[in-house]
């Protein structure tokens, strides 16, 4: 009669018997060639620690017969020849080739694509990571368009320009996070205020446009002097050699400088009382930070291995935090420190060590961040106000890889 379960005779165990036990025999085998296997393999990202259960009669057969020790020894140093043979197989795969652009030269901010680089993060995670350095300045998302580079590092706030312009770009994951805002040289007393610098000359990158003024005068506001206008400061484009543009005196101050880099450079090159005035503490949107970029297409297109790349950083600003030594070892290696002049090598060990605490864990920003930035672009007059208010923060910038 039919039970609850089916027809009762059949809810019975067999008894073992020979073939079974000859599948138990086969089961030991498997389970010790997994184990095996997993103290060979399991550590390496492209090989899986398992072994799939045989189906098939005749490889039943051939593990049956390896069943005795010294068939299982002989077995087992067969099956560690294959599987190490399989794995430097899948080891030799094509890697994924990303061509990244950097928005400077080579510097201790770009410290995380070194050491993952160096340390073989990046091949553990299947890329081929090319860092590329700009001749000059380039507009990357053309170079993306083009087919010279698939990512390019940026600014936040260069980021929120180019969307208020309508440009194809697509912000994804923050490496860097310093602090930054106008040099000055207090030694000479003019400047002990961001009141005081109401007037003065700032070099700046892109001078004579809005960028430098709009910066240095939300400061002189945020400090009390209202009537300080925009056309009251003077305009030298010293690029991005903002210490010669004071040593010369060719400018008072100057502005798009990062903590970790300009203020060791100037003490290194004899400006002794070398300080800044901080973006946050200011007013203005505190974008000294560099950020990963493509073109949204390209991001689609390349959304996996994005976020793989995102992966390989993050675990190398892991060493950089646990085990700086071995971060040092690899920048001085890759940039060849040892055959700069002892000036330059002074700068190097001074940013480097400035930069060390700048690189964060979490690689998100947040929606919030970049409507404050764009909003005062727009209230600075960088942007126009309906082509800032047109851009949703979503059309270039993504959290879906950084998390």
């Amino acid at each position: 009669m039919p039970g609850r379960h089916g027809v009762r005779g059949r809810a019975r165990r067999a008894k073992p018997g020979p073939a079974r036990k000859k599948d138990s025999d086969i089961r030991s085998l498997w389970t010790f060639l997994n184990c095996t296997r997993c103290l060979r393999v399991s550590y390496r990202l492209r090989c899986t620690p398992h072994l799939p259960w045989p189906t098939s009669a005749a490889t039943r057969r051939i593990m049956r017969a390896c069943s005795g020790f010294l068939g299982a020894l002989t077995c087992c140093l067969l099956a560690s020849w294959t599987l190490a043979q399989e794995c430097s197989d899948k080891d030799n795969l094509p890697l994924t080739k990303i061509r990244l652009g950097l928005e400077w030269f080579l510097n201790p901010d770009h410290l995380p694509l070194i050491v993952a680089q160096r340390h073989g993060l990046f091949r553990d995670f299947g890329l081929d990571v090319e860092l590329v350095e700009p001749a000059d300045h380039w507009e990357a998302e053309e170079e993306i368009l083009a087919g010279k580079l698939d990512v390019a590092v940026t600014e936040p706030l260069h980021l929120a320009q180019d969307a208020a312009k309508n440009k194809p770009v697509l912000g994804f994951s923050r490496f860097l996070h310093t602090d930054g805002g106008v040099l000055y040289d207090a030694a000479n007393g003019s400047i002990r205020r961001p009141a005081d610098m109401c007037g003065k000359t700032i070099s700046y990158p892109g001078s004579p446009g809005p960028g430098g003024p709009a910066i240095v005068n939300t400061m002189v506001r945020a400090d009390g002097k209202t009537d300080c206008e925009l056309e009251f400061y003077g305009r030298y484009n010293g690029g991005f050699f903002h210490t010669d543009a004071l040593l010369s005196g060719k400018a008072d101050v100057a502005t798009l400088v990062f903590w970790n880099f300009e203020i060791p450079e100037a003490k290194a090159k004899g400006m002794k009382h070398a300080s800044f005035f901080s973006l946050k503490e200011w007013g203005v949107p505190d974008f000294c930070q560099l950020v990963l970029m493509t073109t949204p297409t390209r991001f689609q297109e390349l959304k996996e291995k994005l976020r793989r790349l995102v992966l390989a950083m993050r675990k190398a600003t892991g060493i950089i935090h646990q085990q700086p030594d071995l971060a040092r070892q690899y920048y001085h290696a890759h940039v060849k420190s040892a055959s700069a002049d002892a000036t330059q090598q002074a700068v190097t060990e001074a940013t480097f060590n400035a930069t060390l605490p700048a690189f964060p864990n979490d690689n998100s920003m947040s929606a919030d961040y970049y409507e404050r930035l764009m909003a005062w672009l727009v209230d600075t007059q960088q942007v126009e106000a309906e082509a800032g208010s047109k851009v949703p923060v979503s059309q270039y910038w993504t959290n879906e890889v950084s998390w």
